[in-house]
Order: C-alpha cells, then sequence, then structure tokens
C-alpha cells in the first residue's frame, strides 16, 4: 500500500499478464490441440462427403442421358430393325449408323463434358447402331469378347433399369484400354419387353478427379476412389487404378491411421482418406510449440511495455496533479503545457474546458449586467405611487356622481392600466393580465384618437392561462396605433391573434396602416417608443425574450409601405 503508483502498475501488469498467460496459455493449446484433430477429421469428412454429392450430382444427368434411345422414337424404331431382311443391309446401316452418331453428339454429348464415349448397340442384329467415337473401334473384340462382358451381361439382366459399372478397361474404342467407369441401360421394348439392345455411356477416369479438389490434409494424406466391387477408381498413384482396395489400403486399417470413407446411394461407389496420425499430431505439436515460443515472447514484450506505459502515465499525472491544485485554489489561468500521449490529450481537454469556463463567466456576467439593466428599465417604465391611482380612484367617482360616464370609463381603463404597471412582485404575467391590459391601453387610446381605428382579438381560450413576459405586446400595439394609423384616410383596423402552436405561443398583432420601409423598420427597432407611460421599446423586447428563453424564440416584423405590418412573437409554452 505505501509504494508508488509506478511499482504498483508494473507488478499489476506482471501479474495479470503472467497468470493469464500461464492460464490462458496452457488452455488454448490443449484446446487446439482437440479441435485441430476434430477440425481435420470433420473437414475429411466433409470433404469425402462433398465428393461423392458432386459425383451423383454430375452422374444424374448421365442417367437420364441413357433413357434417350426409349424416348427417341426414330432411334427407337432403328433399334426395332433387321438389316439382315433388308433389300440393302449395308446401305441402311451405314445411314443409320451416320443418323444414329449425329443424335449422340447433337442430342446426348452436348448435355455433359464429363462422357468420353457412348455405344448404342443393337441386339437382334450383333451391331453398334451408333457411337460417339468414329475414329477406332475393336472389331475382334466385339466380334468376340465385347457382349459377353460381365457388365453387359448385368445391363441386360437389369431389363431396362440403370447400372453403374465401375471402373474396368474401355476395350472397345480406346488404343491403350484406358480405365473408365460406365452408365448403361438396356432398351427395351415396352409392348412386347423385348430386349432390343442398350445403351452404354463411358466415362473417364481422369475427367472425374475435376468433381473435387486434391485436398492435402497432410504431406502423406491419400485418397481413394472405390466401386460398388471394392475396386480402385481412382487413386493419386495410376498404377493402382483397378486393383482391388484391400490389396492396396488393406494394411492402413490399424491404428496408425485414421481411414475416413462416405458412401452413395446413388452408386455404391465410395470416398476414401487415409490420414497417417503421426503426421496430424506431428503437425499440432510444431504448433503448439509455436504458441509456447510465442507466449513467452509476448510475456517478456508486455512486461518492458507494463514498465514504460507505467512510468508514461505516472510522470504526466504528477505534473497534472500539481496544475489541478492550482485550479481548485480559483486560478482559472493555469496553462498545463503537456501534449504528449493520453494524459497530454486529457489536459489539451482540460485547457479547452478551462478556456470555455472563463468565456462562460464572462458571457454570465455580461447577460445578468444586461438582463438587470434590461429589468431596471421595465422597472423604471411602471408608475409605483399608489397616490396616483388612488386620486384617478376619487376622480372617478366624483365622475360617476355627476353622470359623466365618458370619464367614468376612460378613468376605469387608466386605473386599470396604472394597477399592472404597478405590480413589480414578477416579470412574468399570465396570458389574460397581458390581454386585459392591452384592452384597457387600447380603450384609452380610442377616446383619445376618436374612434379612428377598432381592434379584434382572436385567442385561443387554453393559451390565456399560459405565463409570459410582462410588457410584451405593448410597444407592438403602441406602434402600430401611434406610426401605423399616422395620416391615413381610413379606418385602421388591429388583429391581436394568439394561439398554440408545436409547444410555443404565437402571439400576432396585425394592422393595416401605412406600413414602413426598411430604414423605418431600423429606427423603430433601435428607438424609444412615442408614449412614455411605458418606456420599452421593440430592441427591448426582443433582448427580453432572447435573455429569458434562448434560441428558437423572438421578435419578427415584417411590413411593406402601404401594406400594413405584422409582428409576430414566439415563446415556450409555460403553464401556471
Amino acid at each position: 500500500m505505501n509504494v508508488t503508483l509506478r511499482h504498483k502498475l508494473i507488478w499489476a501488469f506482471s501479474c495479470f499478464i503472467i497468470i493469464p498467460f500461464v492460464i490462458v496459455g496452457g488452455t488454448l493449446s490443449w484446446l487446439y490441440v482437440e479441435s485441430n484433430r476434430s477440425m481435420i477429421l470433420d473437414a475429411a469428412v466433409e470433404n469425402n462427403q462433398q465428393i461423392v454429392r458432386n459425383i451423383d450430382t454430375s452422374i444424374n444427368p448421365i442417367l437420364r442421358l441413357s433413357m434417350y434411345p426409349n424416348q427417341d422414337r426414330e432411334l427407337f424404331h432403328m433399334m426395332q430393325k433387321d438389316y439382315a431382311a433388308l433389300p440393302y443391309p449395308l446401305y441402311e446401316r451405314q445411314k443409320d449408323f451416320d443418323t444414329v452418331g449425329g443424335i449422340i453428339r447433337s442430342s446426348m454429348l452436348l448435355y455433359t463434358d464429363l462422357v468420353d464415349s457412348v455405344v448404342i448397340y443393337q441386339r437382334k442384329s450383333h451391331i453398334i447402331l451408333g457411337r460417339s467415337n468414329t475414329n477406332y473401334m475393336d472389331h475382334h473384340y466385339l466380334e468376340n469378347g465385347f457382349y459377353d462382358e460381365p457388365f453387359i451381361q448385368a445391363i441386360a439382366k437389369e431389363n431396362g433399369r440403370y447400372v453403374l459399372i465401375g471402373v474396368h478397361p474401355e476395350k472397345l474404342m480406346s488404343f491403350q484400354d484406358e480405365p473408365v467407369v460406365s452408365v448403361g441401360r438396356a432398351i427395351v421394348d415396352p409392348y412386347s419387353k423385348k430386349n432390343l439392345g442398350f445403351i452404354l455411356l463411358n466415362i473417364g477416369v481422369e475427367k472425374l478427379k475435376t468433381l473435387w479438389s486434391d485436398i492435402h490434409f497432410t504431406d502423406n494424406t491419400r485418397f481413394y476412389l472405390v466401386d460398388e466391387n471394392d475396386n480402385i477408381i481412382y487413386s493419386k498413384a495410376g498404377s493402382e487404378i483397378g486393383q482391388a482396395a484391400a490389396d492396396i489400403i488393406g494394411d492402413d486399417y490399424d491404428r496408425g491411421h485414421y481411414v475416413i470413407s462416405a458412401a452413395s446411394d446413388l452408386s455404391g461407389w465410395k470416398a476414401v482418406t487415409i490420414i497417417p496420425k503421426n503426421e496430424l499430431f506431428g503437425f499440432v505439436d510444431t504448433i503448439v510449440r509455436t504458441i509456447v515460443i510465442t507466449l513467452l515472447v509476448l510475456l517478456g514484450l508486455s512486461i518492458i511495455t507494463s514498465i514504460y506505459i507505467a512510468t508514461g502515465i505516472t510522470k504526466p499525472l504528477l505534473i497534472l496533479e500539481r496544475k489541478m491544485k492550482l485550479v481548485s485554489q480559483g486560478n482559472l489561468d493555469v496553462d498545463i503545457d503537456i501534449q504528449q500521449g493520453e494524459i497530454g490529450k486529457i489536459s489539451i481537454t482540460i485547457d479547452k474546458m478551462l478556456k470555455e469556463i472563463r468565456r462562460l463567466i464572462q458571457k454570465i456576467v455580461h447577460e445578468e449586467q444586461e438582463k438587470r439593466k434590461l429589468e431596471l428599465l421595465a422597472l423604471q417604465s411602471q408608475i409605483k405611487p399608489h397616490f396616483m391611482y388612488n386620486t384617478l380612484n376619487v376622480i372617478k367617482w366624483m365622475a360617476k356622481i355627476q353622470g359623466a360616464s365618458g370619464i367614468e370609463e376612460a378613468l376605469t381603463a387608466f386605473s386599470s392600466v396604472i394597477k399592472f404597471t404597478a405590480k413589480t412582485e414578477t416579470d412574468e404575467v399570465l396570458i389574460k393580465d397581458e390581454v386585459i391590459f392591452i384592452q384597457n391601453y387600447t380603450k384609452i387610446l380610442d377616446f383619445r384618437y376618436l374612434n379612428k381605428f377598432e381592434v379584434l382579438y382572436d385567442i385561443e381560450p387554453a393559451v390565456l392561462e399560459y405565463k409570459t413576459l410582462k410588457f410584451i405586446l405593448q410597444p407592438l400595439v403602441e406602434n402600430a396605433i401611434f406610426h401605423g394609423f399616422d395620416e391615413i384616410d381610413y379606418k385602421g383596423k388591429l388583429t391581436i391573434r394568439i394561439y398554440e402552436q408545436s409547444g410555443h405561443v404565437i402571439m400576432i398583432v396585425a394592422d393595416n396602416g401605412r406600413g414602413m420601409t426598411g430604414t423605418e423598420q431600423q429606427d423603430l427597432a433601435q428607438s424609444e417608443p412615442a408614449d412614455h407611460l411605458n418606456a420599452i421599446g421593440i430592441n427591448n423586447i426582443r433582448k427580453r425574450i432572447e435573455l429569458n428563453y434562448g434560441d428558437g424564440c423572438g421578435l419578427w416584423i415584417t411590413s411593406g409601405q402601404n401594406n400594413g405590418t405584422v409582428a409576430k412573437i414566439v415563446i415556450p409554452v409555460m403553464k401556471k
């Protein structure tokens, strides 16, 4: 507890680095060994299954192509011919051979790149009715051994169902007996159930290799494709193709290898991957050693970095602490000169904050002085002496006793105005009271100007109970009557609208007077009103609204010469 912050940080960094490195590093190494082994084996299983799916997907169209002779009416008719009974058998055979060859090339081989060759055999005449390869055919093999091949007999026995034939040498149309797999189907007359012959589609073993990627999980991983008879269809070693799988991979079914197999439900073929265990774990051991060495190097670098970081943090913090003590003592003119690192960023932020505090203090002082000046101006405009109000009441009662109703009405309105201006408790009043004050004020002016104007009120009842600044409408009404209706030869109309909109109270004072030019508007905003009963000008209203309500509120005046004047006040809704 008594050591310095620098040493605390170094010890804390070291402990929080060493302990997690040991625990996490060991756990991760063990998890990596297990997950890597599972991942590789799962990947091998998925790879085998994907290869089987690819083969099935590619063979399915070939199975459908094997049904073509049954579906093509012309080709099916040729399968039923007895060429020996025809007048010109050689001519008919040659013509049909060319026709069938064209059908094979144009209607069958165009739909797949996997098929190397196609043979259509007619059983009645024991001839090849058509084939895709017209360059070479072993006629001796055709006449002496082809039809007796086991896979040909298997095709005949299936009576029209497809037959997938595992790896076998292509002796009929290949010089070197290339290994192929085949799809065969007997061509059967649907009415007589007579076997008319068969179609044989041969797929080269090398073309099967295009259906998968050769993934090497380890250096000596081996992959085999095994047919339904457990003969090898594909092996990286070409000499193993066609041999029995038991002779090639039988010794691998022991504890030294992982043997992963996936079988096809369509063909019965199997994809087999053999992974040596020692190579699999040798690769994992290399990874584990790399992880351990990396962790140790990172541990050393982390301890060195912790010392550097601890020193870099504590030194600027000491400087910052001394500077902040001066700030706490009231010295806001402190300049924190730290530029490097995160503490430097904090110091720059603190400098900006202190500058902003100084600016705000000056602004607040200025605004308060301005507000006090405006409040003083508003207070000075109020008629405080109570004897004046009492005297007016006495004169009003005298006028009433003597029957001077006009004088009584004028004095009543003037007394209400005097009473309203004498209220000094607050700068805010209800909109209802402000409206009553304006009604009394305009009534007095109506007596003065002998019915020269009329006042219309359009006020929503709900807003009457909201609060507003005192004397906010009087300067606008005064401006309309004294300036707007001056020297006009028609009766003036003054409209006062007050309503609520989107959380604000909108006050509109509009007149049909002579309007103002731009210069007159500027002079009006800066000058004092003509009636010194309430010496509050247009500019005073703007400043009071700005100081009390902030942005979004204010006073806007729109006027044009001979087009009247519209004044709009926007203040927030303030309930009692």
